[in-house]
């Protein structure tokens, strides 16, 4: 005779997961990270009554409460900071599979996302497109350049498929291959009195200088911070900017004068704008292939990589302030 189970025993963790879909755990997560539910639906693109319903959901089906509400803010309890981890790792991992199949779907489309610092955009990429682009007639390409920040930024959220630039700090979630590293240098308008000079400048020599800064969150910035005995005025710029475009204009209109990496700029085919290497002490700028952990690379992607890698050889091969970067993938 069939025995109809009892209610503890039709509610075992098994018939649990069943129950929970990824609208309930981005939910969790988005509430989590807002600590509002009017922030977390505005997020969400869903209604407060919407999500205030799957979070009661969610609730019911682990049966306990994941948030205390107040009347200021919704925090998780204790069974809801030991379910954060697991959630952010499950919804990782499923973006990440739906990530690859539309990489799989790019690759048969012949689609590549690349992400890129300012230097490598105007120095390399262009020189490797041309090629590419007489030998692969269907090949579409979307390139997003920024700061090192925005090309990692853009790599942790699967925006494009890998990325050039600098590393910040170890991070669980990217990959770091090093491409190169350049010597860092003066950048300023050809008629600026330490352009002319004749004799080999020095970090002290930028002293009494109007400097324009770049913002911490580029890959320059906290490399000139870390200069020993930096004169006032580049210490504390008089302009700071976030955008290489912004600096190029206020450096071309005479306005101040700034560091840059050697690859930023070829004297020889600007006009306006020269680099001088900077000496006592010499500092390196490094770049870096990046990419996400776990992604899987369409063939094409691969091919843009390698030919990079043989640009820069090029390139390095001529100029004796960049330099093929051998170090250890960190």
């Amino acid at each position: 005779m069939h025995k109809s189970p009892t209610a503890s025993e039709a509610n075992v963790p098994s018939q649990i997961s069943y129950n929970v879909t990824i609208k309930h755990l981005r939910a969790f997560l988005n509430l989590a990270q807002h600590r509002s539910f009017t922030r977390a639906a505005i997020a969400l693109h869903a209604s407060q009554p919407s999500l205030t319903m799957t979070i009661q959901q969610l609730e019911d089906i682990v049966g306990c409460s994941l948030f205390d509400r107040t009347t200021r803010n919704v925090l998780l309890t204790p069974e809801g900071e030991d379910f954060l981890p697991v959630a952010e790792r499950l919804i990782a991992d499923f973006d990440l599979a739906l990530e690859n199949i539309r990489v799989a779907a790019s690759a048969r489309k012949g689609r590549v996302g690349i992400a890129v610092v300012h230097s490598v955009a105007t120095r390399i990429i262009p020189r490797v497109l041309g090629g590419l682009l007489s030998e692969y007639p269907g090949l579409h390409v979307q390139l997003r350049d920024g700061n090192s920040a925005d090309v990692r930024r853009r790599v942790r959220q699967n925006e494009v498929d890998f990325g050039f630039g600098s590393m910040d700090e170890e991070d669980t979630d990217l990959e770091f291959k090093p491409l190169f590293r350049d010597q860092m240098g003066l950048l300023a308008r050809y008629d600026h009195p330490l352009i002319r000079s004749k004799k080999a400048l020095k970090w002290a020599d930028l002293n009494g200088y109007d400097f324009v800064g770049l913002a911490s969150d580029t890959a320059t910035g906290p490399i000139v911070r870390q200069i020993p005995s930096l004169p006032q005025s580049v210490h504390a710029p008089r302009f700071e900017v976030s955008t290489n475009t912004t600096l190029w204009a206020l450096l071309e209109s005479g306005i101040g004068v700034t560091t840059a990496p050697a690859l930023s700029i070829d004297n020889k085919r600007n006009q306006t704008l020269r680099f001088r290497a900077l000496n006592d002490p010499v500092a390196w700028r490094h770049v870096y292939v990046i990419s996400r952990r776990g992604r899987i690379l369409t063939p094409m992607a691969v091919e843009i990589m390698q030919r990079v890698r043989a640009e820069v050889a090029s390139i390095a091969g001529d100029h004796q302030l960049i330099e093929i970067d051998g170090r250890p993938s960190p």
